[in-house]
């Protein structure tokens, strides 16, 4: 099977934007970082949530920080966003006196603990010294890097059921005129960790741009000139990353060291913490819908899931997409967060090799065809021979599975990439010199149904 295949015909256009598209499928593994916004609101979302089950915009309130002075015997408190930035007003006070308590950052370099304000210049607080009201749990932010950065930064657990640990190391503050910290890659804390969450905290600045960088892209977040809003990014381990020059005001973060363990997490809410421009596929996919020349009748896009999920255990059925991991999760909800019809469904292996020359024709018309089914289905058994009457000899699983699976052989969709995980699909009787059973099995991919260049659907999707 190639890589990514249709019958649209000659159309170069339509030819290159699916070959940037396949580009951006394939091009990774995972993604390799993932962020978003969290709006401040004085009001709390979760007396909404408690009584009501629909999806509301998470909103956090303001953050409160508490802290040792270097004596070791003051504590004092500030919140975030500060309601004055006046030198004199208590709120601008009280930051400074969180400035006056924070002590030079160092990195890391051969083993050692090095400072070199040309290539660190920041201050910091150790998380023994310091507690804020800020739970990245509870507002979405680490059920989103679940689904985003595993499993591929956990190979060494199993992928059905992972989660993640957020450690609170660290707040950091860069400050004008000169803040920053120049490329590096951080060293892992253990096995198990596999990347780092820095969280922007309300606090107007300017410059201090996070920029992240891993196989040749990389993704810059600029989190300057506001206080209205949380601002977050998580990155693999491996990632190089550095913290552009402040030129105004101060950049205040919390970071936390990302553990892997057991669980499940999601991004598919309507109103998710994730923002899909964060994801490269993100945008090729717009400046593709936006061509006329891509899809210009309409059509439909397959991805064969890249991991594995009991898509034929009746009772796991109800938890997909919702529980789709790394590469796939992302497929999916980038398509579905463009408003496009994204589907999970069952593709049937090639039962032509499977049967002798009494099959020819049938064969013949199912070449350079899947066999598809209509969404996901727990395992079917049939005996649709003995039902029907059928002579024994008309039976092979050409005729059987269609029918037994309520499956269609279909020619219309570009597929990316390749067969994953097989489950057991179908299970029916089969005819030789005797009866027996036979069993096939499928691969579960993601159908996405592109709308024709002139239809009123294509036009939302592109305005």
């Amino acid at each position: 099977m190639s890589d990514a295949s249709s019958d649209q015909g000659e159309n170069p256009v339509h030819d290159s934007h699916v070959q940037q598209l396949s580009m951006a499928v394939n091009g990774f593994k995972a993604a390799f970082c993932c962020a978003g916004r969290v709006p401040v609101a004085q009001e709390s979302v979760f007396e909404k949530i408690k009584d009501d089950v629909k999806d509301h915009q998470l909103t956090s309130p303001p953050i409160v920080l508490r802290w040792d002075h270097q004596d070791g015997k003051t504590i004092s408190k500030l919140t975030l966003p500060l309601k004055s930035y006046e030198s004199d007003a208590e709120d601008q006070v009280a930051f400074n006196r969180l400035l006056d308590s924070c002590t030079p950052a160092s990195f890391g370099k051969d083993g050692k603990d090095v400072l070199d304000e040309l290539y660190r210049k920041a201050a910091k607080l150790d998380s023994d010294r310091f507690l804020t009201s800020f739970n990245p749990y509870e507002l979405g932010i680490i059920g989103a890097v679940v689904q985003t950065l595993l499993p591929a930064g956990a190979e060494h657990l199993n992928e059905h059921d992972l989660g993640v640990v957020a450690e609170l190391y660290k707040l950091n503050i860069y400050s004008a005129p000169s803040g920053k910290f120049k490329p590096h890659v951080d060293t892992p804390r253990g096995v198990t960790q596999f990347g780092s969450l820095v969280v922007c905290l309300p606090y107007r600045h300017q410059g201090g741009e996070l920029r992240v960088a891993h196989g040749g892209q990389e993704t810059i977040f600029s989190w300057g000139d506001q206080d209205t809003q949380i601002e977050w990014a998580a990155f693999y381990s491996d990632c190089e990353h550095e913290v552009k020059e402040v030129t105004a005001g101060h950049r205040v973060t919390l970071t936390y060291n990302l553990y892997a363990r057991c669980q499940l997490g999601g991004i598919f809410r309507s109103l998710s913490p994730v923002t899909m421009d964060s994801f490269f596929l993100y945008h090729r996919v717009k400046e593709a819908l936006a061509s006329p020349d891509f899809f210009p009748e309409g059509g439909t896009l397959g991805f064969h899931c890249t991991h594995a999920y009991a898509h034929t255990n009746g009772s796991l059925i109800r938890h997909l997409p919702f529980a789709l991991k790394g590469k796939d999760a992302v497929i999916f909800a980038v398509f579905d967060r463009l408003g496009l019809s994204v589907k999970l469904h069952g593709v049937m292996e090639d039962l032509r090799d499977s049967y002798d020359d009494e099959n020819d024709k049938l064969e013949d018309d199912h070449r350079g065809s899947e066999l598809v089914s209509n969404g996901l289905k727990g395992i079917q058994l049939s005996n649709l021979g003995e039902q029907e009457g059928l002579k024994a000899i008309d039976l092979s699983g050409l005729q059987v599975v269609p029918s037994a699976w309520r499956g269609k052989w279909r020619k219309d969709i570009e597929w990316f990439g390749y067969p994953g995980n097989r489950e057991l699909a179908v299970v029916h009787l089969a005819y030789g010199n005797q009866a027996s059973l036979d069993w096939h099995y499928s691969t579960a991919a993601i159908l996405v149904k592109i709308p024709g260049e002139d239809t009123e659907e294509r036009r939302k999707l592109i305005s």
